[in-house]
């Protein structure tokens, strides 16, 4: 069971409510701004201050923001040995390895994020939902598109597995089955790609794994980015192209 986040007001969002699945309970607060539903997924430093100005920002553009809080409290900005010492804790594990599911490969927080989408919709009847993840949380947005109303996910610098098995991204064979079913009854491409050319945590065989998954219904923003940043949405490597490009693309299909 895992280590249930720390909670902090947060202006411009709701005070947070619990969504609990598979022996996990997270928080997740919802913008006080916008109206149709995207869920935002932060990246393995933590739900940074940058994060949460992303968010804030697609609120502004007319997005509900649900933003689950899934380790740590909020403004964390963990540093590099710090990742590192949370990818062997126990609470990591709980959430992301795939150590303790039954099927090979899956994860727990997936499992979960299937449950808040069943959440968001019960909250906005009717409404198509976008997914936005990031670094860590990269795949996770396209495992999303198994569950309707999801019809739009944004995979920012996938990482996740991050070593070995990099083709399934972090998913069984019956999610990836889910996937390519789901995704052959929407809009081509749903799902959208980004990463700096030269990022080694986010690698080439991250999205060769995602293109050979979803086919035409993956769309990789090119030429990558130059360089070898990382975070394409947050912190100091943000790129003001990938957020027009994100944001146009949830406007055409949600």
């Amino acid at each position: 069971m895992n280590t249930k986040p720390t909670p902090e007001p947060i202006q411009g969002f709701h005070q947070p409510s619990d969504v609990t699945a598979a022996n996990i309970t997270l928080p997740v607060y919802v913008s006080e701004a916008g109206t149709k539903p995207l869920i935002v997924l932060h990246e393995l430093p933590g739900m940074s201050r940058s994060f949460i100005r992303y968010c804030t920002r697609m609120a502004d553009e007319g997005y509900k923001v649900y933003m689950p809080l899934m380790f740590k409290s909020p403004n964390t900005q963990m540093g590099k040995l710090q990742s590192i010492l949370f990818c062997l804790s126990s609470e990591f594990r709980a959430l992301f390895s795939s150590g303790r599911t039954k099927e090979a490969h899956a994860r727990p927080i997936t499992t979960w994020l299937y449950e808040l989408v069943r959440h968001v919709a019960n909250e906005n009847p009717g409404a198509k939902i976008g997914v936005v993840g990031m670094c860590l949380t990269g795949g996770f947005s396209l495992a999303t598109i198994a569950v309707p109303p999801v019809e739009a996910a944004i995979a920012c610098q996938p990482s996740v597995p991050f070593f070995f098995n990099i083709s399934t991204l972090g998913m069984s064979e019956k999610q990836r089955d889910d996937v390519s079913r789901r995704m052959q009854e929407l809009p081509q491409p749903c799902a959208k790609g980004y990463r700096y050319k030269g990022d080694t945590a986010c690698r080439e065989s991250h999205m060769e794994a995602a293109q050979e998954l979803l086919g035409d219904g993956f769309e990789r923003y090119s030429p990558d980015l130059p360089g070898n940043s990382h975070s394409t949405l947050t912190g100091d490597s943000y790129s003001p192209e990938v957020f027009d490009d994100v944001l146009k693309f949830l406007n055409s299909r949600l």
